[in-house]
């Protein structure tokens, strides 16, 4: 009666892994087809992170060219001023005429408002770096400054004062 037992469930379990080996064909068939599917999403993901990866690379490549081309501004006039106390005014005067120039609105409104203390503080600040060069340099930079750099110059500011005093501080003109 043992072996009986044995024997039937050695058939049993002989049914059983028959019936169940098919299953898990089919399983492993379902499995496939899930695969294709990842793939395909994968593939989706893959080209939007290629995209995301080219457009970081077309902004950062816009920035390095933006940066380039406003140290491209920092460059002499042709003619130093003679005395800091001139060029320091001009460098007032370049910034009014930066503003106005680039500026509507509102945005000019609040400069016209605030110019007569700005303008003092800009001189005096000038006055206080004491370097012909850099208030030349700041000067003929704001008169070059294409309109999209209107609001790049503090960098504009800044690459004059790297170009000629060597620090990099804040622009005094600032």
């Amino acid at each position: 009666m043992l072996h009986l037992k044995r024997t039937s469930k050695l058939i049993l379990s002989s049914f059983l892994l028959c019936a169940l080996l098919p299953a898990c064909d089919k399983k492993e068939e379902k499995k496939d087809d899930k695969v294709e599917e990842k793939s395909e999403a994968d593939k989706e993901l893959e080209e939007r992170l290629a995209k995301k990866k080219a457009d970081r690379a077309a902004e950062e490549q816009a920035l390095a060219d933006k940066a380039a081309a406003i140290k491209a501004l920092a460059v002499l006039p042709a003619e130093l001023p003679k005395d800091l106390e001139a060029a320091c005014a001009g460098v007032a005067t370049a910034q009014d005429e930066f503003m106005q120039k680039h500026y509507d609105g509102e945005g000019l409104a609040n400069w016209n408002g605030a110019k007569e203390s700005q303008l003092g503080i800009i001189k005096a600040g000038c006055v206080k770096a004491g370097s012909i060069e850099v208030a030349a340099c700041q000067a003929n930079a704001m008169a070059n400054a294409p309109g999209d750099y209107k609001k790049d110059l503090p960098d504009i500011l800044g690459a004059c004062i790297e170009a000629f005093s060597g620090e990099a501080a804040a622009a005094p003109a600032q």
